[in-house]
């Protein structure tokens, strides 16, 4: 029964190279029901065209003819014997068609995966004067702490997120081996007796966790219809934006109860909890990567190794120079030739930038004004986790309720979902004036400014990234493996030069109140961008080399 419903796990990859067990071909030659009589491996010949997941085209290339020439790329041929293929959209082995159950574990499991590495990120912030102590080094280096992580999962996505595309890595390989160096890693930050051996371990360990954030998405993606896929994406987000509130209970948990160096135990033992539960259950759902698999039983089966998939045939012809060009040239690219791409990945990064800021201003409002203590303080970041079912609440409305009617009358167009953002622009900058000029009034009211912002924040995302895979389908990894590289890159600094900021704007009685406003000031000016791409995103788009 194991072997059957979690084929493609990497414990079964283990037994299965072992020999330990054999699976079995799916489907069997009689639940075929192609056109022609082919066997089991027979289908369609399509390896100079292959559509992608975006519809477009990956490969369209030309032969030099005989005489020198080139002719237009070759017609499927009906009959190639040793392309593997699935037998139809209704393929059992196809991720999409898993059943119900299945489909939910493994969503759990992404989510428990992303959660666990993203607490990674603020966990160490209740320990942070300790460390400093500890090592003799002011503020802003112990901060790089903080800030060489978010660097480092927004750096992990240009190599990993390329990685995940290719047939014969798919997702599940890459979550594994990063996860298993995630956890070990997580040791020397216990050991660590140095400051400088601390900041590069996180930035690695950063690194390491990028997978879940940059392809989680594309995980749930894969397992569900596609109507499905902004709610499902909807709940792997909240557990994208609560992590990094939860770690710092957690972590203040671990310094009241032992010290500092317990913060990064748990953390390991946390993300070993979740390595083991995704070796034994969490299967492959890039489709290419399991028709691939499908592909290498065959050639172990029979002993022939001219069986191909037609991806994995035209992946073998990439040069190590596209494969560099398409990962680390076009996201930036993109974002430089862009003024669609440039302004939202300006607006989210602001956003997200922001986001990490209130780590630096909390302990400034809940322990310098209302004397909270280390865990209270933690509690206190706890808003942010209500918050996002609400804010999650909202985007159902949005995807369920309001876009629905708009489609089926026919006038829809990526500029559509820019609406979410303009329901939630005003959001921001109420929740950072809030936060700056109640900070001292009474505790509860920083809290709730918390609503504000997470309504504002979760519900930019999910406007932003929906718009710019719907604009650019041909490139979309590129475009979203630049938008993490720019706002990370945001969230690094911003956390750098937070506390200076908001204790030489401070002012009696308000000691965030002029820190908060400038950025709410900003977040104004940069929220009238969805109402200006609403009316000229159809006049840039058209004028786009990069649209499709």
């Amino acid at each position: 029964m194991y072997t059957e419903t979690f084929r493609n796990t990497f414990a079964l990859d283990v037994l299965e190279y072992l020999n330990v067990v054999q699976i079995p071909q799916e489907p069997s030659p009689d639940s075929i029901s192609d056109d022609s009589q082919r066997t089991v491996h027979e289908a369609p010949y399509s390896d100079l065209e292959v559509q992608g997941s975006n519809g477009s085209s990956d490969f369209n290339k030309k032969e030099k003819n005989k005489n020198g020439g080139t002719d237009e790329p070759k017609k499927p041929q009906p009959n190639d014997p040793f392309l593997v293929e699935y037998t139809g959209s209704d393929d059992p082995e196809r991720p999409v068609n898993w059943p119900l159950p299945k489909k939910a574990v493994v969503a759990l499991q992404v989510q428990l995966l992303t959660c666990v590495t993203y607490l990674g990120t603020a966990i160490y912030t209740p320990g942070q004067e300790e460390i400093q102590k500890a090592f003799g080094v002011g503020h802003v280096v112990a901060t790089l702490n903080l800030s060489m992580y978010i660097l480092g999962f927004g750096l992990g996505p240009m190599v990993f997120s390329p990685l995940s595309e290719f047939a014969i890595f798919g997702r599940q390989q890459l979550y594994i081996f990063t996860l298993f160096l995630f956890a070990m890693l997580q040791i020397g930050c216990a050991l660590v007796d140095n400051i400088a051996g601390l900041v590069i371990l996180r930035f690695i360990t950063g690194i390491l966790c990028s997978p879940s954030l940059s392809t989680g998405a594309a995980t749930i993606a894969e397992i569900v219809t596609p109507p499905m896929v902004p709610v499902m994406i909807g709940m792997w987000s909240i557990g994208a934006v609560a992590a990094p509130a939860i770690g710092p209970v957690l972590g203040a948990a671990m310094l009241v109860a032992k010290n500092w160096r317990f913060m990064f135990w748990l953390l390991m033992w946390l993300s070993s909890g979740t390595l083991l539960i995704l070796t034994l259950f969490f299967p492959e759902t890039y489709e290419e990567n399991v028709l691939y698999r499908r592909c290498k039983r065959i050639q172990k089966t029979t002993g022939d190794k001219r069986y191909f998939t037609a991806k994995s045939k035209e992946e073998s012809k990439l040069t190590i120079k596209s494969i560099a060009i398409n990962a680390l040239w076009r996201p930036i690219e993109i974002i430089v030739k862009e003024p669609i791409v440039l302004a939202l990945d300006s607006y989210l990064a602001l956003a997200y930038g922001t986001f990490y800021l209130f780590f630096e201003a909390f302990p400034i409002v809940f322990l310098r004004v209302h004397h909270f203590t280390t865990v209270e303080l933690g509690l206190s970041y706890l808003g942010f986790v209500a918050s996002s079912f609400v804010a999650y609440g909202v985007s159902l409305c949005f995807f369920r309720l309001f876009l629905p009617p708009i489609i089926k009358k026919g006038g829809f167009t990526p500029e559509k979902l820019l609406i979410l953002a303009m329901w939630v622009c005003w959001c921001g900058p109420a929740a950072l004036f809030l936060f700056g000029w109640t900070a001292s009034v009474h505790w509860i009211l920083p809290i709730i400014s918390e609503l504000f912002w997470v309504l504002f924040l979760f519900n930019l995302f999910q406007a932003i990234f929906s718009y710019l895979a719907m604009s650019y389908p041909k490139y979309v990894a590129s475009v979203f493996a630049g938008n993490g590289l720019f706002r990370s890159g945001f969230a690094c600094g911003f956390p750098l030069f937070g506390q200076a900021m908001y204790d030489n704007l401070a002012i009696k009685g308000y000691p965030v109140a002029w820190g908060s406003s400038l950025l709410g000031f900003i977040t104004i000016g940069l929220g009238i961008l969805p109402f200006v791409l609403y009316k000229t995103g159809p006049y840039l788009r058209s004028k786009s080399s990069f649209t499709g």
